[in-house]
Formats: C-alpha cells, sequence, structure tokens
C-alpha cells in the first residue's frame, strides 16, 4: 500500500505541503505557549489563548464545509496557506503591550487551518482509492509525528537565542512553501452549482450534517471525540503546570512531553497493518479509551521517566484514533458530503475543546490537575465500555440468527 502512495504525485505533493506547514505550525505552537506562560505565570492566560483560537470558529467550520463540498478544494487549500502566510507574519507585532493582537491573529490562523483541513481531507478520498486511506492518513501521522520530534528542538534553542519573532517568520514561509506545492497537485474539480442564497447556506449546511444520523459508528464516534476534545484541552492548559511545579523540569519541559507524542506516533506505522484485520470502529473506540487512561495518569504523575513512557503510550494510541477516524468519515460517507461531515466533526471538537477551556481553569484550582483528568476520564470510560459492550452484543445476536436460519 505504501510503494503505491509513494508513486502517488498528487499525494506525495499533499502529504510534503502538510509536512512543511507543519513544522511552521508546532514551532509556533511552543513558542506562543511558553511566551504567555513565562509573561503572565499564568495557566488562564493559556487557556484564554486557546478560547481566542476557539470563539467564533463554529459558524467558520459550518461554511468551510459547505465551500469544501461546493467549490475547487485544490483552490482552497492554496488560497488558505497562502493568507495565513500574511497572518503568521502579523505576528511579529504582538508585544507585552498587545497580547490581544495575539489572541486576534490565532483565531484568524485557526479559521484559516480549519477550512485547509476540511479541504484536505475531502479531496484526499479523490486521490487515492479506498483500501488505501487508513496507509495515507497513517502517512499524515507519521509526518506530523516527526514535526512533533524536530520542531520543539529548533523552537527551543531559537526561541531562547532569538526570541519568538524569527518563529513567527519562519512559520510564514512555511506556508508559502507548502501553498506553492499544493498548487502542483493535479486535481479535476467537478461543478456542483452556482453561488449560494442565505437560504441554500443553511439548507445545504442541514442536509450534510442529517447524513450522519445514517451511520451508527461516525455517531459513536462523535460522541467518543467529544470527550477526548476536552481532555485534549485540559493537557495543553495544565501542561506547563505540570513540568513546572509537579515534575521540576521548568516550563520548557513541554517540549520534552512533544518528543513522547512524537516517538508514538513514529510507531504506528509498524503496527497498522496488523490492527487492518480488526473493525475501524473499535479499534477507534478502544484508541480513546486508552488515550483517556493515558492521560489520567499523566495528570497525577509526578516522575519525568515514567511521565516520559506514558506519553510515548499516549502518543501512539492518539495518532491510530485520528487515523482511524478519518478513515471512517472518508470511506463511509458519500464524496459530495464529506467536507460538511468533516466540517460537523471539528465543529463538535471546537464546541467541547471551548467547554473543556472554560472548566479547566476552575476545576484545576479547586481540584488539581490529576482529579479534574479523572472526572472526564471516568464519562469517556462509561461511554467506550457501553459501546464496545452493545456492539459484542450486536454480534452474539446477528451470530445467534444465523444459526437459528441454518
Amino acid at each position: 500500500m505504501y510503494k503505491n502512495l509513494v508513486k502517488n504525485k498528487s499525494f506525495m505533493l499533499l502529504s510534503l505541503g502538510g509536512f512543511i506547514s507543519a513544522i511552521g505550525d508546532y514551532m509556533y505552537y511552543v513558542a506562543i505557549t511558553i511566551a504567555l506562560y513565562d509573561m503572565t505565570k499564568s495557566v488562564m492566560s493559556i487557556a484564554l489563548m486557546w478560547l481566542s483560537r476557539a470563539v467564533l470558529r463554529i459558524p467558520v467550520q459550518y461554511l468551510a464545509g459547505i465551500m469544501t463540498d461546493r467549490y475547487n478544494k485544490k483552490k482552497i487549500i492554496f488560497y488558505a496557506n497562502s493568507i495565513s502566510s500574511i497572518i503568521a507574519f502579523l505576528f511579529i507585532f504582538a508585544d507585552n503591550n498587545r497580547i490581544w493582537l495575539a489572541y486576534i491573529l490565532a483565531f484568524l490562523l485557526q479559521s484559516l487551518n480549519d477550512l485547509d483541513e476540511s479541504s484536505e481531507s475531502a479531496i484526499l478520498p479523490e486521490l487515492v482509492i479506498k483500501e488505501e486511506l487508513p496507509y495515507a492518513n497513517s502517512v499524515f501521522s507519521v509526518l506530523q509525528s516527526i514535526c512533533t520530534f524536530l520542531s520543539p528542538a529548533l523552537a527551543g534553542v531559537i526561541y531562547k537565542v532569538y526570541g519568538s519573532n524569527i518563529l513567527f517568520v519562519i512559520n510564514a514561509i512555511s506556508f508559502l512553501i507548502a501553498g506553492v506545492l499544493f498548487s502542483f497537485i493535479k486535481y479535476t474539480h467537478c461543478t456542483v452549482g452556482n453561488s449560494i442564497s442565505k437560504f441554500e447556506i443553511f439548507k445545504s449546511g442541514a442536509e450534510g450534517f442529517k447524513i450522519i444520523l445514517k451511520y451508527t459508528d461516525i455517531k459513536n464516534m462523535l460522541v467518543v471525540v467529544s470527550m477526548i476534545a476536552v481532555l485534549g484541552r485540559f493537557y495543553e492548559t495544565y501542561k506547563v503546570v505540570i513540568a513546572d511545579v509537579q515534575l521540576r523540569i521548568g516550563s520548557d519541559g513541554i517540549i520534552y512531553f512533544d518528543y513522547a507524542f512524537a516517538i508514538g506516533g513514529l510507531l504506528v506505522p509498524l503496527i497498522l497493518k496488523w490492527l487492518s484485520k480488526y473493525k475501524q470502529i473499535k479499534i477507534f473506540i478502544i484508541a480513546s479509551l486508552i488515550t483517556g487512561i493515558g492521560f489520567l495518569i499523566f495528570g497525577y504523575s509526578n516522575q519525568f521517566i515514567f511521565t516520559f513512557i506514558v506519553l510515548i503510550l499516549v502518543g501512539i494510541v492518539q495518532t491510530i484514533q485520528g487515523i482511524y477516524s478519518r478513515s471512517i468519515i472518508q470511506k463511509e460517507i458519500p464524496q459530495e458530503y464529506i467536507g460538511r461531515v468533516f466540517s460537523f466533526y471539528k465543529i463538535l471538537l471546537t464546541a467541547f475543546a471551548i467547554l473543556g477551556l472554560i472548566i479547566a481553569d476552575p476545576l484545576y484550582k479547586a481540584l488539581g490537575a490529576g482529579n479534574s483528568f479523572f472526572i472526564i476520564v471516568l464519562v469517556l470510560l462509561i461511554i467506550c465500555v457501553k459501546q464496545l459492550l452493545h456492539k459484542d452484543n450486536n454480534c452474539n445476536s446477528n451470530s445467534n440468527l444465523e444459526k437459528r436460519n441454518l
């Protein structure tokens, strides 16, 4: 499967462009997180940064899905990266006196990223065959892991020597290069229609979302990812404090956390072929459950080596979860609805991420990191076990029915 993907020039351009832009993104994430914490020594400032990226994203994501399904996906990807290059450069004007500007730019950059990701996810099934989708998504995940492995080290060194502005410039350049690569993808767009009226915007979006109700596996998957989204925001909010206070390795210790995730992600292709014999939704649910347990251990951890090993495991299962969540949508949903379904998927993640951001700081102050993780993981555990038992019962019922028919 991987050999066929390497020969696919359009896929290689899509993955290489995403890889280059991701390098810049990861360096930007590390820089802005450390900078905000060092300036304020406050968990709340980090939560507000993530919130600024989330606020008003829901209507943007809604429109992104409709645009992806209706307009030329290749052009959307190209323009999203080109405009992102300009916005990323403007971060050099954000400083101690203009922190608000960083929040606004973060929102704009994230909105364009949502549009880009929606289009990239929707165009992939048109560039590769269905059987290759899990492997294609695993290539993206491996490249993301490589970015996670390389970028934090570079970002840490560059940040300490030159400050954050150079990182913002690097991010801008990465978007520009990615846009050029995306422009060479061979893709023929099939025109769906002309301009959309206000009424059609709501109607078109509703049609895309209603189709989800026809697919049980996707409905179950969306319930699970809602809890994972909350845990993800807890992790992003608490990780600096856990590194600085619980593990006593300093605020820049979050770089080591990124290394652990990267190592885990790089190991996934080694086990992907073995996983292919099992049902995708079941793999997704089990991976999600292990992800939650890993975050729970992370919240209580006070020893660095043990934490590093746990995060490698989380990196493995979270990568598997991401691969199969995308593959399930790309494989089961009709092509003309993929953009809107991915849009709803992102809207759900955003909504629950906002919930996580809102409750992260008060829960931390009242209960601490470990107990905060415990509450959400308990809910996730109940959901996952219930879904697994339900599927096993369905399998047994179907088996008994077949025996009676025989």
